[in-house]
């Protein structure tokens, strides 16, 4: 073995042993994170440095994974995603690495993948026309010019981001001369200049042993991992090289500065200092206890200053950045006039001045270093692997040259802040250098309406001069290449080199799922392995309510949290909050029953977390707050609405995808009408209306007597208290909280005579290009459906196509889910992203909702993406189904379903299951029901539910002067504008 182990490290707090190891040879490099979990993680990173924004390390990302030398075929990676059962498979690029990782429970498939991983990563075809496809091209639609790719349009849906354009303009002047200051995804403007050479030279000079480092995680053992790599990789490349490292930006003698357009309507403006390296654990952390300091309640000075200043709020890109190699730190106000923009500078100075000198309450350092223990401990979820999670956060103390230990374990570190923290000076003493660090960029942020047509314009010209010197031959070129790409795009494809399971080596019965013990007077309580952790929630049924009340459901959750309670105003409550537990919030699960009523299941959720040993500070947090919120701080609450619709009218390019979901499935799924009031196209006037009514002092009492009486409504509904952890902590944790007697309701209230009113259906105006949803009773009347075309401006579209379905006490349900993987597998990914050049496409059985969607992401077309989506039905009704096609389409529902939980994930996920009327003969059913489709009945369903049947569609358009596909123009922006 040419690796050779330096080191090992054991972490009580993650119970969990770190081992370092070297080969030799090369310098490269092998983390492994042992562990007992069953997940086993891989991934393999390079520092990418690129010096220009034309996208090379992005673009490089997309190439590896198309085609490798032991794998020469056209789309490994995506053909990988279905023929293993990973539950994690992607590629990312940042501003100054790029990680290939997966994750996996099947040791076969673990090693399938990693032997696919380590040619892609290593030995790249890097073909011209995957370069055209992945890349960037030119293309001739009869005889217009356009440029055309997955990344380039990606990158124009990315560019929809006004935070993104703040903090790129920001990098580009403070880390200037660093890779830092380009964008590593790619400016759409600068990736044309990219060239297919420049692109091998630059995996040539990055992609080598010397610059690698392997991260394992879990029960896998890392000898047989690198045994694998010396086989595949270094028996291969052989020589050392100084590792690259992202240059550190120079540091200033006096601040500057900048201009900087953004995608939005309103002024703002950004003070940005550039402070020590990410991977100095004392810089690190002293940058962590500034920003919580400052920033990390309504208490604390730099938050108080903004938020008390009766015009604009605070930005989104406050605090920390610690994604480089030397930290920067943000302070700054958004929506704001041109007037005001030195008004906020000054208050934000006279309040790091004030900090400076009179410090902040230990309290809130103490917290911090508590919230860092917290993070450390916790068994996280969701879409991202929880010890994946770990390697990407640890992958920068590698990358960087810092220790690598010290990304794992900071206890020693944490020992010596809590020392520093007892001292009152400390952290007067790191505002202060804050204030006198002249690395510092002022920035004024001048919104910019034009920002998406002026970028428009820009390629317009670039390609109006292409075209006009072109020769007859470069036209011939363009066209060849277009019809060689189009050839190869459509060729079969041939993957019987690639490794894969089959249907038959998983699992036939469903993974087993925590037992619920049945409720004792409305107390659930489910011991778990919480590695020191507990959980507790009030859930609040309140299925009952009309639909009136959704989106004052909504507004509910986002602004009760954010007051005061009792004899506490608003930022005493966060404070006192922040200093008991690391996290309390109040949420809304909304679930569709999955029997044929198709009933709602809505619960109010009050849910806080921490340390075991402060289980009496989660009591005490919930029980407030059930039983006093306070609802008479009007100005807090008309900051808060004011705040919301700002940010939802500059958002709105953003959440586009999101507004077209919600969009059209609302007329068919109970649980997506729900979404289109309380947070899609229906909220944006709901929310317009509450600005408009809390213009006046009795319109704003109305609103908050309006959220009193829907408390008094929440808490006089069923109450349902959850505990998880240790088994005799969570029952007390339970039996503690103080639920409010019946009737009782200790809350001020604003002295209104009676609330207004206002549903998103009666304040929004929508025409007929949706429908009006508060009327669907019925959802199998799927003639009323929505035809909308949603425009913001914006540089790509996103497109959706819904048609109803059954639920999965229907016995089409698991051939539908099947159907769903194929259709995308085997004609949309072709279609919609390698000739269409989206993001992203596909189609899905979605059982929460009763749908079957089919689905594109940052695309270029419109019109002729909904004609793909109609072949694709037609396709499936005549061709011969292949059954390699139908059995790695079954193996990508199993992906899904057998996907791991974290331990209170599993709670929670069976609870929702509960929720959604799912028992386990449901489960089972289901599932034999994925294993053993066939054609046949996947053409049945088909013909069923989705050939020849109406559907509903929406859009989110960036261009309306695009043919619309006879989609009814709504624009997005005339029902999110405040009413002045």
């Amino acid at each position: 073995m040419t690796f050779q182990k330096f080191r090992t490290r054991h972490i009580p707090a993650m119970q969990a042993e770190v081992q370092e190891y070297e080969d030799t040879g090369t310098g490269a490099r092998h983390i492994h994170l042992a562990t007992d979990d069953a997940e086993m993680v891989f991934m393999v990173g390079f520092p990418t440095v690129p010096e220009v924004s034309d996208g090379r390390a992005h673009i490089l990302e997309h190439l590896a994974l198309c085609g490798s030398d032991r794998y020469p075929v056209r789309d490994p990676f995506f053909a990988m995603s279905r023929r293993s059962i990973a539950h994690f498979m992607n590629a990312m690029t940042y501003p100054d690495k790029t990680v290939y990782p997966f994750a996996s429970t099947d040791r076969t498939d673990f090693f399938n993948l990693l032997d696919v991983y380590l040619d892609a990563a290593f030995f790249p075809r890097l073909d011209y026309l995957d370069f055209l496809q992945e890349g960037w091209r030119l293309s001739l639609d009869g005889d217009k010019l356009s440029y055309q790719g997955i990344v380039f349009n990606e990158m124009k849906g990315a560019f929809a981001d006004p935070v993104r354009a703040l903090d790129s303009g920001i990098a580009a002047q403070l880390m200037r001369n660093t890779t830092y200051a380009v964008e590593s995804g790619g400016d759409p403007l600068v990736i044309p200049e990219l060239t297919h050479a420049a692109l091998k030279e630059f995996h040539a000079s990055h992609y080598h042993p010397s610059q690698a480092v392997f991260m394992t995680a879990g029960s896998v053992d890392p000898r047989e991992v690198q045994a694998l790599i010396e086989e595949r990789v270094l028996s291969r490349l052989s020589g050392r090289s100084p590792r690259l490292l992202p240059e550190r930006a120079v540091t200033w003698k006096a601040p500057e500065q900048v201009r900087i357009e953004v995608p939005v309507r309103e002024h703002g403006m950004q003070i940005a200092w550039l402070l020590g390296d990410a991977v100095d654990p004392m810089s690190y952390y002293r940058a962590e206890l500034l920003e919580a300091g400052l920033l990390g309640n309504a208490a604390a000075p730099l938050m108080r200053a903004m938020e008390s200043a009766g015009y604009g709020r605070p930005s989104a890109l406050n605090g920390t950045d610690a994604s480089g190699r030397q930290m920067v730190f943000h302070l700054g106000m958004e929506g704001l006039t041109a007037t005001q923009v030195g008004k906020a500078r000054d208050r934000i100075w006279s309040a790091l001045e004030e900090a400076a000198r009179d410090g902040v309450p230990q309290a809130i350092l103490n917290a911090t270093l508590r919230d860092i223990r917290f993070r450390q401990q916790e068994i996280t979820g969701g879409s991202t692997p929880h010890l994946l999670r770990q390697l990407l956060r640890a992958m920068p103390h590698e990358m960087y040259g810092g220790d690598i230990m010290n990304a794992f374990d900071s206890e020693e570190v944490l020992k010596q802040l809590r020392e520093d923290i007892a001292e009152p000076a400390f952290f007067k003493t790191l505002v202060r250098e804050l204030i006198d660090n002249p690395t510092r960029l002022d920035a004024q942020i001048v919104p910019d309406p034009e920002y998406f047509q002026k970028r428009k314009r820009i390629e317009d010209e670039r390609l109006a001069a292409l075209q006009s010197g072109m020769s007859d031959s470069d036209r011939e070129r363009i066209r060849a290449e277009s019809a060689a790409l189009l050839e190869r795009q459509r060729q079969p494809v041939n993957n019987d080199l690639l490794p894969r399971i089959r249907p038959q080596d998983v699992n036939p019965l469903p993974h087993p799922m925590p037992v619920l013990p049945a409720t004792d007077e409305g107390i659930v309580v489910t011991p778990i392995a919480s590695n020191g952790i507990a959980y507790a929630r009030v859930l609040a049924d309140v299925s009952g309510m009309p639909e009136e009340t959704w989106p004052w459901l909504q507004l509910y959750i986002e602004v009760v949290p954010e007051l005061g309670v009792g004899s506490m105003s608003y930022e005493e409550a966060d404070a006192w909050r922040h200093a008991r537990a690391p996290f309390f919030d109040i949420n809304l699960h909304v679930t569709q029953s999955q029997q044929p009523n198709r009933g709602l299941n809505m619960h109010v959720d009050f849910y806080a977390k921490g340390l075991a040993e402060e289980q009496q500070a989660i009591v005490e947090i919930i029980s407030e707050s059930l039983n006093a919120p306070r609802f008479d701080e009007l100005d807090r609450i008309a900051f808060l609405i004011d705040s919301k619709v700002q940010n939802m009218r500059d958002s709105l390019a953003d959440e586009g995808d999101d507004y077209a979901r919600y969009a059209s499935s609302a007329p068919l799924s109970p649980l997506r009408r729900f979404e289109d009031s309380a947070k899609g196209v229906a909220s944006l006037a709901f929310f317009r209306s509450l600005h408009a009514q809390m213009e006046s002092e009795q319109g704003l009492k109305e609103i908050a007597d309006r959220l009193a009486q829907l408390h008094r409504q929440i808490i006089g509904s069923p109450l349902t208290v959850m505990a998880a952890g240790a088994a005799d902590q969570s029952a007390e944790l339970a039996r503690q909280i103080r639920l409010p007697a019946p009737g009782a309701h200790r809350a001020p209230t604003a002295s209104a005579p009676s609330a207004a009113s206002v549903s998103p259906q009666q304040a929004s105006g929508i025409g007929s290009g949706i429908s009006n949803v508060s009327n669907v009773s019925n959802v199998s009347n799927v003639s009323n459906v929505s035809n909308a075309a949603l425009h913001a401006d914006a540089q790509v579209n996103h497109c959706f196509a819904v048609w109803q379905a059954p639920t999965l006490t229907d016995p089409d349900a698991a051939a539908l889910s099947v159907l769903g993987e194929l259709l995308t597998n085997v004609v949309l990914h072709q279609a919609l992203r390698e000739e269409g050049g989206a993001y992203g496409g596909n189609a899905y059985y979605s059982p929460g909702t009763g749908t079957f969607a089919m689905t594109s992401y940052r695309d270029p077309r419109l019109t002729a993406t909904y004609q793909d989506f109609e072949r694709a039905i037609a396709w499936v009704i005549d061709a011969e189904l292949k059954q390699e096609n139908i059995e790695e389409a079954i193996i990508c529902v199993i992906q899904s379903l057998d996907r791991p939980r974290s331990p209170y994930g599993a709670v929670m996920w069976a609870w929702e299951l509960s929720q959604q009327n799912i028992d386990e003969d449901m489960r089972k059913r289901y599932r034999q029901g994925v294993l053993q489709c066939n054609a046949d009945r996947l053409k049945q369903v088909a013909a069923t539910w989705l050939h020849g049947k109406p559907y509903s569609r929406a859009a989110f358009v960036g261009n309306k002067s695009q043919d619309l596909a006879g989609l009814e123009l709504i624009e997005l922006a005339e029902l999110a504008e405040p009413t002045e």
